[in-house]
């Protein structure tokens, strides 16, 4: 089963722990949602390539992707797991293991709507957090995922009037 096919199939993920082992070693990680993408105060580390697994002087930081995966995260008011949004070739590994547990919801790093004053909106949150573990591709090296750009403000969209025009 692939990483892709086992995402899809449970429609409450909300967060996505990928981690890629070659005979149980570590080799990479992949921390991709709304809550487990911010990256920590002490991130996870990963060795800086495959020449250094099991060499503790010589690691990097793991990937950490503050994305949702599910439209729930978007704002929506329904669960839709969206693996497409996964990285490429990280949808193809082949799973090895898997765990699921509830996803957080509170913290000061979660975006999660979760309000305890008035009304108490969404305290049935009942998202989940996916842990994956992978066997590291034997065909192809894995690249590391593409780093995520974020948009500038103040870029204009063709023909957009400024607030300088205006004025």
């Amino acid at each position: 089963m692939t990483v892709y096919e086992l995402i899809g199939l449970n429609q409450m993920i909300t967060d996505v722990e990928i981690e890629i082992r070659d005979n149980h070693k570590l080799v990479d990680v992949l921390l991709y949602g709304c809550a487990v993408g911010v990256k920590p105060t002490f991130p996870r580390k990963i060795p800086e390539s495959p020449q250094f697994i099991g060499n503790v002087s010589r690691q990097k930081e793991a990937t950490y992707i503050p994305k949702s995966i599910n439209s729930y995260d978007d704002g929506r008011d329904y669960w839709q797991v969206k693996p497409d949004r996964l990285p490429k070739g990280w949808k193809d590994l082949t799973v090895t293991s898997w765990q699921v547990w509830p996803a957080s919801c509170v913290g000061t790093t979660s975006p999660r709507r979760m309000n305890y004053g008035e009304g108490f909106k969404d305290v049935n949150f009942h998202g989940q957090r996916i842990n994956i573990v992978a066997e590291m591709p034997k065909d192809k090296e894995l690249s590391p995922p593409e780093p995520q750009l974020k948009q500038k403000d103040d870029e204009q969209i063709e023909g957009q009037m400024s607030i300088e025009d205006w004025i």
